[in-house]
């Protein structure tokens, strides 16, 4: 399995653990070395670890199985760079291999949210901070198609944290002209991991697709 976007090993790890050997890209340095804390215990060449880009890297080898899980398309910003990955993936499956990943399905409330209102979120017990109170604002940039979410943290001592998360938005008929785009075809669109067809009111898109 090549895994695009493998960070901590979250999704990784557990596939090593059934038997699967998974070849991991992130171009996180440090998301890599936690993944390579977290994978000591696995037995040696189960998961292979390598710094990179999912627009960029090459492998030299080809997959029956390439996954991008949790979103980490939604990470590319611009129709281009989407369009490189997908080409990349094709470089790198398998003539019968399937390309699996999952985005957010747009959420039109969310998208028109106040960008000048802060939104309560439930406070949640940090090992070393405390409870701490978690706010959340939104902006959308209906140009680019990216969300933009600043989320704040506020320990019960010390000064707020904040850091924002930008989002791509990905509209299903968008995403399978991508897809074309990158010499790949839509197999299967799926509402969440059992399977079952995409519906209007999923909160998630998980796709399947092939070479084209």
């Amino acid at each position: 399995v090549l895994e695009l976007g493998v960070g901590s090993g979250r999704v990784a790890i557990p596939l090593c653990r059934d038997g699967h050997t998974v070849i991991g890209v992130d171009p996180s340095r440090p998301m890599l070395a936690a993944a390579r804390a977290l994978a000591a215990a696995l037995p040696r060449g189960r998961l292979t670890l390598r710094e990179g880009d999912m627009r960029e890297v090459r492998l030299r080898r080809r997959f029956p199985l390439v996954i991008a899980p949790f979103n980490a398309l939604m990470h590319l910003y611009e129709p281009a760079d989407i369009v490189r990955c997908f080409t990349n993936v094709r470089r790198h499956l398998a003539d019968d291999g399937r390309f699996v990943f999952d985005v957010r399905m747009p959420n039109l409330r969310e998208l028109s949210f106040d960008p000048d209102r802060e939104y309560q979120c439930r406070p949640f017990n940090h090992p070393t901070l405390g409870r701490v109170r978690y706010t959340e604002q939104f902006r959308y940039d209906p140009v680019k198609q990216v969300q933009y979410v600043t989320m704040r943290f506020y320990p019960p001592k010390g000064r707020p944290r904040e850091t924002v998360l930008a989002h791509r938005q990905f509209f299903p008929a968008e995403l399978r002209g991508l897809l074309t785009a990158g010499g790949l075809r839509l197999t299967k669109r799926m509402g969440d991991a059992s399977g079952r067809p995409l519906s209007p009111d999923d909160p998630m898109q998980i796709i399947e697709a092939a070479r084209a």
